[in-house]
C-alpha cells in the first residue's frame, strides 16, 4: 500500500511542475492481496480507504481474482462500500446464484471515496492465489441522470472537470440554490384597454420559486374586469389555504384572493382602473398555472348621428372615454362649426360621458365670386350669380381680344376653386389681338401713299425732343428705335404718345403716357446703330379699336417671309419728297434687299456712324424713290404672315443714307426677331 501511495504522490509532485493552471493530483494505483500472487494467509483483514477530489469518483477492476467461495461470501470476501452503503461483496472465481465474482465489471463509487475490504477466514481447504485491482480517479458527469430522477439542473446542466454548473432559459434567473431557475416576471405593465397574462410558460409547468407581479394601468374612468379562461391548475393543500403557491389580485378598492386548486375562478369585476396580481410558487410542485383574459368599460358616449351630407368614421357599437370619431363630408361639402370652417373634425369621448365638442354641419361649397377677367366679362351659366359647387360660369374676352389656350369655362370644384377643364385655378388670360390691318398689299412713307384709318392700328406717333414712331405691342407697350428716345430715357413721362391718328396735326387722336422707357443695355449712343431698339411701358393700357391694335411678334418662322425681295411695309410722318414732314400717315411697300448688298452699299459710300450688322436687315430699290425718312424712325417694318394673315414687325426704322430714297442706298431696320428673348424678359419683368 505505501508503493501505491507513493507512486501516487510522484505523480502528483510531477503535475504540479507546471507554473500553468492548478489541476487535481491525479489519483491512481494498485491493490492486491496480501502475498499475491502467491497463496494469501488464513484469517487475515485489510481495509483500504481510497479518495479522489470533489466532484470526481473512483473507478475500480479486477485483473484477476480467485477467492475460496462459498455461500453469499460467508467465509473470504472482497468488499466494496461507500460510507454504510454496500455496493458489492466479492468471492470465487466466478459468479454463482449465492456468490458474486467481479469478472470483467467496473466499479464505482458514488461519490469521491470506496473503501476496499478484503477478509479471509480461519481456513482454506485449498490454496486461492488472491486478487490483483487496479483504480483511478474520473470526473463525475453530474448532468447525467437515471431514468426517473429529478435532473440536477431546471434548464441547462453544464459539466466540467470536478463539477458543474446550471444556466437558465431567456426569462429566467438562477435561483440562490444553484438548481433552480425562477421567472423574471415582476414588474410587468399593461396599459392597452383588454389584453391577456398569464402564468409563466402557461400552459406548460410553470418554474418554482417565481414571484410574478403584473399591474395593468389604465386612465382614471375606466373599470377593469378579469375573467380565468381555458384551465387552472394551481398546486394546493387540501386543509390549508394556499401554502404553496398562491394567486392573488388586489386593487386601490378591494382584495381578491388567494386562488389555488384546479377550480376556475369567477370572473371580478374590479369597478377600478388600477389592478395588481401576484404570483408565487414554492420549490416543489408541477402544475400548469393559469390564463385571465381582462377588458376594460367606462361610461359610454351617446351614439353620434351623422349631419346631412357627411359621414362618422369609425363606426362603432358604443363609444366609451377616449373613444373618438371623425367626420367627413361628402364631395362638394365642407364642415362648418356654426360661420367657420374646418379643415378636419374630431370628437373625443370624455370622463362623464359626454362628447367634448357639438357636431359640426356639412355645408355646400362656396367659391363666391368669380375673379373679374381683365379685358373680360364673365356669364353665370348654372343661374343667376350662383356660386356653389358644380356651379358653371363663362369667361369671354372682349372685342379685340382673344383668350389664350382655354375655352373659358369654369366650375366650382369641392376645394372651392372656379376650375377650368384644363385643371387652372386661376382665371384665363385675354390677350390682344394683334397684326389686323384693314389694308390691302398694295401702296407705295418716302414715295408712298397716304394710310386709312384701321391700315396701320398700331401706329404710335412720339412727340418729344423730334418727331419718331413706335408700334403698340399687346395693350400697354410701344417697341420703337433706341435713338428716337434716348433722350427722355430719365424723363419717360415728358414723351407725348398718341394713338389712333392719322393726321399728325390732329387734335382727335388717344393719348397714351409713358411710364417708362427701356433702351438695349448693348446699345451706345451716337456710336453706330448696332442694338438700336427700346420698349415704352404705358402708365395705363391703352382701349383697343379697329383704329388702335398692336401687331404681332415674329415667330420663329418669321425668316420665311423676309427673304430676300420679300415685300414689307413702312408706315409713318417722316420727310416726304417735298422735304418737308408728313401731315397724313403714309406707307410705302419695299422689298427686302440682299444682306451683303446692303453691307457693300454702305461700304463703297460711308455714312456717318453707319455699319450694317447682324442685327439689321435692309429694304428698298436699288433704283431709289421709295424709303422711309428722318421723322419715321422708330416705326415698324411689317410683313404679312401668309398662314395666319396676320401682321407682324420684322424691322424698326433705324437709319439710312441721308438723302432718303437715294439710288443704291437703302433703309436700314433693326432686326427684330434677333430680340425676341429681350422683349420678353422685359415685358413679363416689369
Amino acid at each position: 500500500m505505501r508503493l501505491l501511495v507513493t507512486l501516487g504522490l510522484l505523480w502528483g509532485s510531477a503535475a504540479t511542475t507546471s507554473s500553468g493552471p492548478q489541476w487535481p493530483k491525479p489519483v491512481f494505483g494498485r491493490l492486491a492481496s496480501p502475498g499475491f500472487p502467491g497463496t494469501y494467509a488464513n484469517n487475515h483483514e485489510q481495509r483500504w480507504a481510497l479518495t479522489a477530489p470533489p466532484g470526481y469518483r473512483l473507478r475500480l477492476y479486477f485483473t484477476h481474482f480467485q477467492l475460496e467461495p462459498s455461500y453469499l461470501c460467508e467465509y473470504d470476501f472482497v468488499k466494496l462500500s461507500a460510507g454504510t452503503t454496500v455496493l458489492a461483496t466479492l468471492c470465487g472465481s466466478e459468479s454463482t446464484d449465492t456468490e458474486r465474482a467481479p469478472g470483467n465489471a467496473t466499479f464505482y463509487s458514488p461519490g469521491s471515496s470506496l473503501d476496499v475490504t478484503f477478509r479471509s477466514d480461519y481456513s482454506n481447504e485449498k490454496p486461492f492465489a488472491g486478487f490483483e485491482a487496479f483504480y483511478s480517479a474520473e470526473d463525475i458527469d453530474e448532468c447525467q441522470v437515471p431514468p426517473g430522477e429529478a435532473p440536477t439542473c431546471e434548464h441547462h446542466c453544464h459539466n466540467h472537470l470536478g463539477g458543474f454548473y446550471c444556466s437558465c432559459r431567456m426569462g429566467y434567473v438562477l435561483h440562490r440554490n444553484k438548481h433552480t431557475c425562477s421567472a423574471l416576471c415582476s414588474g410587468q405593465v399593461f396599459t392597452a384597454r383588454s389584453g391577456v397574462l398569464s402564468s409563466p410558460g402557461y400552459p406548460q409547468p410553470y418554474p418554482k420559486l417565481s414571484s410574478c407581479t403584473y399591474s395593468i394601468r389604465l386612465e382614471e374612468g375606466f373599470r377593469v374586469t378579469l375573467d380565468f379562461v381555458e384551465s387552472f391548475d394551481v398546486e394546493m393543500h387540501p386543509e390549508t389555504q394556499c401554502p404553496y403557491d398562491s394567486l392573488k389580485i388586489q386593487t386601490d378598492k378591494e382584495e381578491y384572493g388567494p386562488f389555488c386548486g384546479k377550480t376556475l375562478p369567477r370572473s371580478i369585476e374590479t369597478k377600478s382602473n388600477t389592478v395588481t396580481i401576484t404570483f408565487a410558487t414554492d420549490q416543489s410542485g408541477d402544475h400548469t398555472g393559469w390564463k385571465i383574459h381582462y377588458n376594460s368599460t367606462a361610461q359610454p358616449c351617446p351614439d353620434p348621428t351623422a349631419p346631412p351630407n357627411g359621414h362618422i368614421s369609425p363606426v362603432q357599437a358604443t363609444y366609451i372615454m377616449k373613444d373618438r370619431f371623425f367626420v367627413f363630408c361628402e364631395s362638394g361639402y365642407e364642415l362648418l362649426q356654426g360661420y367657420w370652417p374646418l379643415k378636419s373634425f374630431v370628437a373625443v369621448c370624455q370622463t362623464d360621458g359626454s362628447w367634448d365638442q357639438p357636431m359640426p354641419e356639412c355645408s355646400i361649397v362656396d367659391c363666391g365670386p368669380p375673379d373679374d377677367l381683365p379685358s373680360g366679362q364673365v356669364d353665370y351659366i348654372t343661374g343667376a350669380e350662383v356660386t356653389i359647387y358644380k356651379a358653371v360660369v363663362q369667361y369671354r374676352c372682349n372685342e379685340f381680344y382673344t383668350m389664350r389656350t382655354d375655352d373659358g369655362k369654369y366650375v366650382c370644384e369641392a376645394d372651392g376653386f372656379w376650375t377650368s377643364s384644363k385643371g387652372e385655378k386661376s382665371p384665363p388670360v385675354c390677350e390682344p389681338v394683334c397684326g389686323i390691318s384693314t389694308r390691302t398689299t398694295e401702296g407705295r412713307i418716302y414715295g408712298g401713299q397716304n394710310a386709312k384709318l384701321g391700315d396701320f392700328p398700331w401706329q404710335a406717333l412720339l412727340l418729344g425732343k423730334t418727331i419718331a414712331a413706335g408700334a403698340l405691342l399687346y395693350d400697354n407697350w410701344i417697341l420703337t428705335a433706341a435713338h428716337a428716345v434716348y433722350e427722355q430715357r430719365e424723363d419717360a413721362s415728358s414723351l407725348d404718345i398718341r394713338m389712333g391718328v392719322l393726321k399728325r396735326l390732329s387734335p382727335h387722336y388717344t393719348q397714351a403716357r409713358a411710364e417708362a422707357i427701356f433702351i438695349h443695355e448693348r446699345y451706345t449712343h451716337n456710336a453706330g446703330y448696332d442694338n438700336d431698339i427700346a420698349l415704352i411701358k404705358l402708365k395705363n393700357k391703352v382701349v383697343l379699336n379697329s383704329n388702335i391694335m398692336p401687331v404681332c411678334l415674329p415667330r420663329k418662322e418669321a425668316d420665311c417671309f423676309m427673304r430676300t425681295n420679300d415685300i414689307g411695309t413702312a408706315s409713318g410722318w417722316g420727310l416726304t419728297q417735298r422735304g418737308f414732314l408728313a401731315r397724313n400717315l403714309m406707307f410705302v411697300d419695299i422689298p427686302v434687299v440682299d444682306h451683303q448688298n446692303c453691307t457693300a452699299a454702305y461700304a463703297r459710300k460711308s455714312y456717318p456712324g453707319g455699319r450694317v450688322t447682324d442685327n439689321m436687315l435692309c429694304a428698298g430699290l436699288e433704283s431709289g424713290g421709295k424709303d422711309s425718312c428722318k421723322g419715321d424712325s422708330g416705326g415698324a417694318l411689317v410683313f404679312l404672315h401668309n398662314e395666319t394673315q396676320k401682321w407682324f414687325v420684322g424691322g424698326i426704322v433705324s437709319w439710312g443714307s441721308i438723302n432718303c430714297g437715294e439710288a443704291d442706298q437703302y433703309g436700314v431696320y433693326t432686326k427684330v426677331i434677333n430680340y425676341i428673348p429681350w422683349i420678353k424678359n422685359i415685358i413679363n419683368s416689369f
